[in-house]
């Protein structure tokens, strides 16, 4: 039986709702998610007295997400605040109202547990090892060691994008004695981290609006060819040439940034320096942006047993596909298992060093999702598909290969303008891409009647031939007809004569 859940996160900057449905095997369906910049932090005065204006915006917001989680059948609700709620004086005043007007029990998060989230969020949907994960939000600042996977240390400082800016009276122009001051500030605080040295040279996975917003800049700056932050990747230089450009700029000028939202315009400055003092302090040269946050981070608590991460995320997230789009499972591991097989075998005459197993795992286990849409020219639209899905786990550029690969398994020369995405791929991909989709057209036509006649391959290789022997209880007569019609392609990409037997 399928669980809708909703997760509320109160934050600093915005106050959001994310609507989730978790089904067969715990897989993750996200349903609609929401936010409303209503900007608490900045309703905190000298006191830490959170505004009446605030708590009543707050209020109404939260009245219409529990509207529309009832409205979505949901059966469990988890509502969280971070600083701007932690550090009000207010506190129990204001989660009161809520508990009384909205029926809405609020946990108000402490700093680790922020950071903890943070760290959660990441570790299921990417491929960490070791990292430093910086969140950003309006009014506070998490900083995680990420060692073998592992949480190594964590702080939540009480800082963020909307209370630097009212710190340093920085209003519209960013004048030089501002700057100074607040990278002194910065400075200061991180030096106090005896840890943060062990992070020297690491990734930087960022993590929150200011974070996503660099990366939506660079991208629109480069006329990237996806349309999805999640997993984007930038060099140290790319975002001191993005705070070089607004930091010489008026609240006005900023609004017309293409990538800079005017809700975060008057904002980001105080981020931008942020993070671009933390990447020269720790020498950071390459930074991974991630969509998920802190509400991802609770999402994957309800689906880990005793918060364990995920063993493998690449799986866990082509899983759900699967089933989220009620594709045949079983039919997708045999594609993958006979695909495998043969790249294995046909290594020496393929000659790739690089890694491919993620490319041939993802495009032999989705190639079909398409027929959901349409079982007719379903590999196309399995291409569109793939290209616009977040599957965690992969690169871009993983990604945009396996899209192209899982659309070669038919054999109507599908045209594809791979100079659309050379920003992501280079022409030794061009090549990956013609052998892999071979070697998958192969292996869908060696499963043609999709109950796995075919148990399993054998090949050799000769100087001028190569032999797949089929490997079956009964004769697979259909399978090594369907196979053989690749022989003229394999030729054309391997130079050697194909006999499927």
């Amino acid at each position: 039986m399928n669980k809708r859940i909703g997760i509320i996160d109160i934050g600093s900057n915005s106050v959001r709702l994310l609507l989730a449905e978790i089904g067969a095997n715990n897989s993750i369906r996200i349903i609609n998610e929401l936010k409303e910049y209503l900007r608490l932090g900045a309703g905190l005065d000298k006191n830490k007295i959170l505004s009446e204006e605030k708590i009543e915006l707050t209020l109404k917001t939260l009245a219409t997400y529990k509207n529309i989680c009832n409205a979505f059948d949901v059966s469990e609700i988890t509502a969280v605040a971070t600083e701007a709620v932690r550090s009000a004086k207010n506190q129990r005043e204001f989660l009161n109202r809520i508990k009384n007007d909205a029926s809405l029990d609020i946990t108000v998060l402490s700093g680790k547990e922020e950071a903890y989230y943070d760290y959660f969020s990441t570790i299921n949907s990417m491929n960490v090892d070791n990292a430093l994960i910086m969140d950003i939000g309006g009014a506070s600042t998490e900083l995680i060691l990420v060692k073998n996977r592992n949480l190594v240390n964590s702080i939540s400082m009480p800082f963020g994008a909307i209370n630097l800016m009212k710190q340093f009276e920085i209003n519209d122009v960013f004048e030089k004695d501002q700057e100074e001051k607040l990278k002194d500030f910065l400075l200061k605080q991180f030096n106090n981290l005896e840890w943060l040295k062990e992070a020297k040279g690491y990734t930087l996975i960022g993590i929150g609006g200011s974070i996503r917003t660099l990366g939506k800049i660079h991208r629109k700056s480069i006329n990237y060819p996806l349309n999805f932050m999640h997993n984007y990747q930038m060099k140290s230089t790319d975002v001191t040439e993005i705070y070089n450009l607004v930091k010489g700029k008026t609240n006005a000028q900023r609004k017309k940034i293409k990538g800079l939202s005017s809700d975060r315009a008057d904002i980001f400055l105080g981020a931008a320096a942020e993070i671009s003092t933390l990447i020269d302090l720790c020498s950071i040269e390459d930074i991974i942006i991630s969509r998920n946050g802190i509400r991802e981070g609770l999402l994957y608590s309800h689906i880990c047993k005793d918060n364990k991460p995920l063993d493998n995320v690449l799986d866990f997230s082509i899983n759900a596909m699967l089933i989220n789009h009620n594709i045949d499972i079983k039919h997708a591991e045999h594609i993958y298992h006979l695909m495998n097989s043969l790249y294995e075998a046909l290594k020496p005459i393929i000659k790739h060093s690089i890694n491919l197993h993620n490319i041939i795992r993802t495009s032999a286990m989705l190639h079909d999702i398409g027929s959901n849409i349409t079982y007719y020219f379903h590999h196309k639209h399995s291409l569109y598909m793939i290209l616009n899905s977040q599957i965690n786990g992969l690169s871009h550029r993983e990604l945009v290969l396996s899209a192209f690969i899982a659309a070669s398994h038919r054999d109507d020369n599908l045209s594809i303008n791979y100079s659309d995405y050379k920003l992501i791929i280079g022409k030794d991909d061009i090549e990956i891409i013609n052998q892999l989709g071979l070697l998958l057209r192969i292996a869908e036509n060696l499963d043609k009647s999709m109950i796995s006649i075919v148990k399993d391959i054998h090949c050799c290789i000769d100087n001028d031939t190569v032999i797949i022997k089929t490997i079956s209880d009964v004769s697979p007569s259909l399978e090594v007809k369907e196979a053989s019609n690749s022989a003229d392609a394999f030729k054309n990409l391997f130079n050697k004569k194909l006999y499927v037997v």
